[in-house]
């Protein structure tokens, strides 16, 4: 498992109220597909209401990347897992992506995160206790891509808010 910092984890964790968790997956915006695995952690706190449950899983269950080409729209499917006694309700599912990187894993500041949004989950979910749920989140890809962006991964950090159902 790979660790983002204590920076990055940080922020995620101040970010994530209630029951939740992220992950870290790849979009591609052209071939090939890239090498990189999904990596995951998970962040919980005791806010009121959520004490004693355990974080909820989100896994990226999409497969390969995505080929993504200016103007077009893609979808990632993502797994969402209750492994808690009682149902939750994910209120919220957000991806945010990150900056752009190349074959050897280098970032590419010529081509800014913000060509690429990920339209947040349109309504909560409820899940079973032990079970899971599948969202497709929509991916976005501007219409005026710099020329840098083409054949780089763009990795896609995942969090949301969940309560007791």
């Amino acid at each position: 498992m790979r660790s983002l910092g204590p920076r990055m984890e940080i922020a995620v964790a101040s970010t994530i109220l209630g029951v939740g968790a992220a992950v870290v997956a790849a979009m591609h915006l052209t071939w090939p597909e890239p090498d990189l695995p999904a990596m995951a952690y998970s962040v919980s706190n005791a806010e009121a209401g959520v004490a004693g449950l355990e974080s909820f899983g989100i896994d990226d269950v999409s497969g390969a990347a995505v080929e993504l080409t200016p103007g077009g729209e893609g979808a990632r499917l993502v797994r969402l897992s209750n492994p808690n006694t009682v149902d939750i309700v994910v209120l919220s599912l957000e991806a945010e992506p990150g900056q752009p990187l190349d074959e050897a894993q280098n970032r590419v500041p010529g081509c800014p995160s913000g060509v690429l949004t990920v339209v947040p989950m349109p309504e909560p979910v409820l899940i079973p206790p032990a079970g899971s749920v599948d969202v497709e989140m929509v991916v976005q890809i501007a219409h005026d891509v710099p020329d840098a962006c083409t054949d780089l991964v763009f990795p896609l950090t995942y969090s949301g808010r969940a309560a007791r159902g």
